[in-house]
């Protein structure tokens, strides 16, 4: 007997037939979810559907040929609302589980399961890794994370022989937001 395999979008369950269409839509910060959540989606299931700017859910969205992810906050009632059957929490409790599982390591030989051949995204929003030197955009829950706890993340930047985030410093007052002194 065979088996035959394919790709649904996370966000309607339809059946995707050309992958190569396949975006990505990563949900980077969520009131009921510490941690980011990764969704697959069609083009046509969000574009059109997202502000500019709004607040409560801040996600990225990974259109196919475009290198640069376009990020998004949004009402969690609008972000609910990409969810056409109305099951926005069960999909993001689900894709983060599946999530775990995959990073988590193997039960024999103690070895991570290669499933994309890339390597875990690190979650620069939680207290373990906000503030560290990263490519690519400061998210606003980083930042936020920063500003409230920047004593805690030095000492940890400290520890870990990392540069620290220096308030007064032109470069930081850039990425992170602060406020520039006075002169």
């Amino acid at each position: 007997m065979g088996s035959v395999l394919f790709k649904v979008s996370d966000l309607t369950g339809e059946i995707i037939e050309d992958e190569t269409q396949l975006t990505r839509l990563v949900v980077e910060s969520h009131p009921d979810y510490a941690e980011s959540i990764t969704l697959e989606v069609l083009p046509e299931e969000v574009e059109g559907q997202l502000p500019e700017l709004s607040e409560f859910v801040a996600f990225s969205y990974f259109p196919t040929n475009d290198p640069e992810p376009r990020r998004f906050i949004m009402p969690i009632a609008e972000f609910h609302a990409l969810f056409p059957r109305g099951n926005a929490d069960e999909t993001l409790a689900r894709a983060l589980s599946e999530q775990q599982e995959q990073a988590q390591p193997q039960q024999r030989g103690g070895r991570r399961r290669q499933t994309s051949g890339r390597r875990p995204r690190v979650d620069y929003t939680s207290p373990e890794h906000a503030g560290e030197p990263h490519r690519g955009t400061i998210s606003e829950a980083e930042r936020i994370y920063v500003h409230d706890h920047l004593d805690e993340v030095n000492e940890r930047l400290r520890q870990k022989g990392m540069r620290e985030i220096d308030p007064t410093d032109l470069t930081m007052i850039e990425r992170y937001g602060f406020t520039p002194p006075e002169l």
